[in-house]
């Protein structure tokens, strides 16, 4: 079985469990804070996807990571999916994860890139502009890119919207390059 797969089925069960213990939203917070941990730390990443290293100090990691929660059905879990010897899906179980919930509260995850900072006014017009087409929460990320010299791109789940002069630039430099009065053999 791939990854991906086992990756969501533990995402799964975590999900139910999470819903049946009615603590999804610290489930939640606890999932984001180890997927936030693993961004920063490509160790943290390494030593999840390593044979090499004994469970016992994955799972004492996890329990440094987990000291100061009220809450431990997350610790648990981990240690759960350590002792199975399944640690190394666990990046992508965050991963799935986060998707359910957004799927469970209705969040649609988005991503604003624009050349400049744009005013807040600004970005909350679009926010409401892609609530209102979607019928959904929206939870946007943004993030300044000078290359796209000007314009913006707004990325929807797995929808891309492109309008920025890089993007026309390259669209006429391709329209340029395919000469229709040259023959081609």
């Amino acid at each position: 079985m791939s990854d991906a797969r086992v990756a969501h089925r533990y995402a799964t069960s975590l999900m139910r469990l999470a819903i049946e213990q009615n603590k999804l939203e610290e489930v939640y917070r606890d999932m984001q804070f180890l997927g936030d941990a693993v961004a920063c730390s490509r160790e943290l990443t390494s030593m999840f996807r390593s044979p090499v290293t004994r469970a016992e100090s994955k799972i004492s990691v996890v329990e440094a990571l987990y000291a100061g929660s009220e809450d431990q059905i997350t610790s648990a879990f981990l240690k759960l999916v350590i002792k199975k010897r399944r640690e190394a899906v666990i990046p992508g179980m965050i991963q799935s994860f986060s998707q359910m919930y957004r799927a469970q509260k209705g969040i649609v995850k988005t991503r604003l890139e624009t050349a400049v900072e744009w005013p807040d006014q600004l970005k909350a017009e679009v926010r409401d502009i892609i609530a209102r087409e979607t019928g959904l929460t929206v939870e946007m990320s943004t993030r300044i890119n000078p290359g796209l010299m000007a314009g913006f791109v707004i990325q929807v789940e797995d929808r891309r919207f492109e309008r920025s002069v890089a993007r026309s630039l390259q669209e006429i430099r391709h329209l340029f390059s395919d000469n229709p009065f040259i023959k081609k053999y």
